[in-house]
């Protein structure tokens, strides 16, 4: 009877004494890791830890209360948990997993927070050739299986404000998940609550500068989209242009999207998306219901309540001549249908793949563009609008003959423009039609330089470029 106990007892004297062999094997590796880790550390940079302890189970290693700090850049972890990691030959790295609680990201101007983060089967490529810190990791060659972030904070720091700009001040989101991420990939990413503060600056009649305060808000987010990996690669790399070559999303899901200032509000109920590429031709296609406008203050009382209103919008693009058109139609019960379309030509997939040493952004070129506007009752608010407080229809009529002559005299200059006013007096239950069709194409960059002053928006205003009707 006393036999199995003394072999049990045996058996368990031998696993503990491999345990702490073991132990202290892992431990050594450790220490050894930590060192060559420092050692690659940019000059100037330091790493230190309360405690470090290996993950036997998991091949790596528990680190507590971990400050990273390389220059004004700091990372900071309550616990850093690694998985496996192994050193790629290029100089990367591969994680079977990374657990962070409490991590923080501090540059100059920011401070990324959360409560937790946690990744499988993460691979990060060598870092970019003269650039440190954050900029130095190369987000689109990055692989992950899943990642997950809860309760992710960002606060700007810079006090820098741009004349005519806008300053993004705070981003919160209680839940972030990404699922297969990397080069080749289809990712999802999936988001709840998120909340953004951001503050536009303008200049008043008098020339003073004057500062409005948004909140941006979204419940629910999803998105499944082809290489997006690649999409994010330019954006970082600032050749936008290249985005044309990405895929269109496979799926895209959001509810109540809304902005919030003092003095207006908007929101979107819900918006759906899909998208195919399909005989060198992608296609997307976005349909959303619910849009409210709201503008309680006495300069602009404007409510739209679009319960039952619809928002439809569609785009495709020619992969062999760069060609795109898009339209899009929101239609808000007993209010108003608003209705446009836009050509562009752009660059072709072989131009794309080419990289010529041409800018390709001006290589976006409009063709033409157009935009229809039914609905008599959106015409007959404008005076009300204008007044700062309700009119009766009476006063209407009145108000907006008024407006009209004053159109009819600002306008007499541009003959193209001559409809708006008798529009404005007589809607009449007519459509107005307003097409703009440069003549040759102009690329996007120039209209937008025109675009930005008064004296380049006159000069748009060619009747060979611009036709407007009321039918």
């Amino acid at each position: 009877m006393k036999r199995p106990w003394l072999t049990a007892s045996l058996l368990a004297v031998i696993a503990g004494m491999s345990a702490i062999g073991i132990n202290h094997a892992a431990t050594v590796a450790l220490d050894r890791g930590i060192s060559r880790f420092r050692a690659a550390l940019p000059a100037g940079a330091t790493l230190t830890y309360a405690s470090a302890r290996p993950a036997i189970l998991a091949r790596g290693a528990l680190l507590t209360d971990v400050v990273l700090q390389n220059g004004n850049l700091t990372f900071r972890a309550h616990t850093l948990r690694l998985g496996h990691p192994i050193p790629t030959p290029d100089g990367g790295l591969t994680l079977s997993h990374l657990d962070m609680e409490d991590p923080t990201f501090q540059t100059p101007n920011s401070i990324i927070r959360a409560h937790s983060a946690h990744m499988t089967h993460l691979v990060t490529p060598p870092p970019t050739a003269g650039k440190s810190g954050i900029e130095a990791l190369d987000f689109g060659h990055v692989n992950l299986d899943r990642g997950t972030i809860d309760h992710l904070s960002v606060q700007n720091l810079s006090q820098v404000v741009q004349p005519n700009g806008t300053h993004f001040n705070s981003l919160t989101i209680d839940s972030l998940q990404i699922d297969g991420y990397g080069p080749g990939r289809t990712t999802t990413a999936t988001i709840q609550n998120v909340m953004a503060i951001v503050s536009r600056t303008g200049l008043q009649a008098d020339r003073t500068s004057h500062m409005v305060s948004m909140q941006m808000a979204l419940r629910n987010f999803k998105l499944t989209q082809p290489e997006l990996s690649a999409w994010v690669a330019t954006q970082q790399t600032g050749n936008t242009a290249l985005s044309y070559a990405v895929p269109p999303i496979e799926s895209l899901q959001l509810s109540n999207a809304q902005i919030i200032s003092s003095d207006r509000s908007f929101t979107l109920d819900t918006l759906t998306g899909k998208g195919t590429r399909k005989n060198g031709t992608d296609s997307s296609t976005f349909e959303g219901q619910g849009f409210h406008f709201h503008a309680p203050q006495t300069k602009t009382p404007l409510h739209i309540d679009g319960r039952h209103s619809t928002l439809t919008y569609t785009q495709e693009r020619v992969a062999e001549t760069g060609a795109i058109h898009a339209q899009g139609l929101l239609a808000v019960p007993d209010l108003t249908d608003f209705h446009f379309t836009i050509d562009l030509t752009g660059p072709s997939d072989q131009q794309l793949k080419a990289k010529s040493s041409q800018n390709l952004q001006d290589t976006v070129q409009l063709v033409q563009t157009s935009l229809t506007l039914h609905g008599d009752r959106l015409v007959q608010l404008l005076p009300s609008v204008n007044a700062g407080h309700p009119l009766n229809s009476t006063e209407q009529d009145q108000a907006r003959t008024t407006l009209a002559q004053s159109m009819e005299m600002a306008l007499s200059p541009y003959p193209s423009l001559a409809v708006l006013p008798d529009y404005v007096a007589n809607p009449n239950n007519r459509t107005l039609s307003i097409v703009f069709a440069p003549k040759p194409p102009m690329p996007l960059s120039t209209l937008s330089t025109l675009a930005s002053t008064p004296v380049g928006v006159l000069s748009l205003l060619s009747p060979d470029s611009l036709t407007v009707s009321a039918q």
